[in-house]
């Protein structure tokens, strides 16, 4: 079944009591099931957007199944973009011609998504390829992968998700030309240092200028580093004066570094990254690539098993569109292993102490 978030008619919140929990439209609790509702209570919820989840029972379709990014191909693509990246001093026309080989073989993978129609859905497991190692080519490619099926959400089709492949493979190429000492660095830059990395989206631009590539990739390449509140470099741009494909490409790219390993520090479990993405919606990023973002990436697919932070074991049995982060889980073994006789289920929209800690892609029947 299918979690998903139903507004409430103004007039139909009737009764003394909650009968149920009312949310907003982000998924927010605004007054718990079984609360006093008071005149002054439900005056104010008939001001605003009340919403209540609801169940669905899922349609089978034929076409509507999991598809995981292979990992031959991954790997392949791994390979192909260390060679462009280590080759690179002042980027080639023929580099280029390399990199939209990459680029077809990337959208060749991901053309069957389309969640509304209910085509494939694509699980990046980026989990499974973290024994590579993540340098500057291997980050670029995973945030490629992320930027393309943001862009398809957005509706990208064609010429315009191929330029964004293309810038997104493309946008870390400057850290070539940063100093290893200052990129692989234990701790935190000094003033200096950062001053110095802030060069590598221009860098990168320089490294380019002999390619003949359109100005939207070359925009992608030197604003990922922009943010909506115009607190990002090198030049402080705000909102929509930042080109669109750099909007998704400063979500993707953060959600990457934040959940891959670095040689100073463990990279953080995806549903963290993702809440910390959504909480700078508005912020650092535009909520519109955001929301998309998160529709699109599936973290904890349907009869996945995880594992909390409790050491319980269980199913992921739904999962709210509005809040992927939280599904709701069923166990099958406790704290201390033992299986579990009878039907046990967590909501982590609701128990907020209890979190998934790992995620195992196998199914369960």
């Amino acid at each position: 079944m299918n979690w998903f978030l139903e507004r409430l008619e103004p007039n139909s919140i009737i009764g003394m009591t909650a009968g149920v929990d009312f949310f907003d439209g982000l998924g927010v609790l605004l007054l718990r099931k079984g609360q006093l509702i008071t005149k002054g209570i439900k005056d104010l919820l008939q001001k605003r957007e009340v919403y209540v989840w609801r169940k669905q029972e899922n349609i089978s379709r034929p076409s509507e199944r999991m598809k995981a990014f292979p990992k031959d191909v991954y790997i392949e693509l791994v390979g192909s973009l260390w060679g462009i990246y280590h080759e690179a001093k002042l980027i080639r026309p023929e580099h280029i011609e390399q990199t939209v080989v990459l680029v077809e073989a990337i959208l060749k993978e991901l053309k069957p998504i389309n969640v509304y129609l209910g085509l494939d859905v694509l699980r990046l497991d980026l989990e499974k390829f973290k024994q590579h190692d993540y340098g500057t080519f291997v980050h670029s490619l995973n945030v490629a992968l992320l930027a393309t099926i943001t862009g398809m959400r957005l509706g990208y089709k064609e010429k315009r998700l191929k330029y964004l492949t293309l810038g997104a493979l493309l946008h870390d190429l400057g850290k070539l030309r940063v100093p290893k000492e200052i990129l692989n660095k234990q701790g935190s830059l000094t003033e200096e240092e950062f001053v110095i990395m802030k060069q590598h989206p221009l860098l990168g631009v320089e490294m380019l200028k002999n390619t003949h590539l359109l100005p939207r990739v070359l925009e992608t390449v030197k604003n990922h580093h922009e943010r909506w509140n115009g607190k990002g470099y090198p030049y402080g741009l705000m909102e929509n004066n930042i080109h669109f494909d750099a909007q998704i490409l400063a979500v993707t790219d953060v959600y990457e570094a934040l959940t891959a390993d670095r040689p100073y520090r463990k990279g953080l479990p995806p549903y963290h990254a993702l809440e910390m993405i959504m909480s700078w919606s508005g912020k650092d990023f535009n909520p519109i690539v955001v929301q998309a973002f998160r529709e699109s990436l599936v973290l904890y697919p349907e009869n996945a098993i995880v594992t909390l932070n409790t050491r319980e074991v269980g199913v992921i049995t739904a999962v709210p569109l509005q809040l992927p982060t939280r599904p709701l889980i069923r166990l099958l073994f406790d704290s201390n292993g033992r299986f579990l006789n009878k039907e046990t289920y967590i909501d982590l929209m609701q128990d907020l102490t209890r979190f998934i800690g790992h995620v195992e892609f196998k199914e369960v029947g």
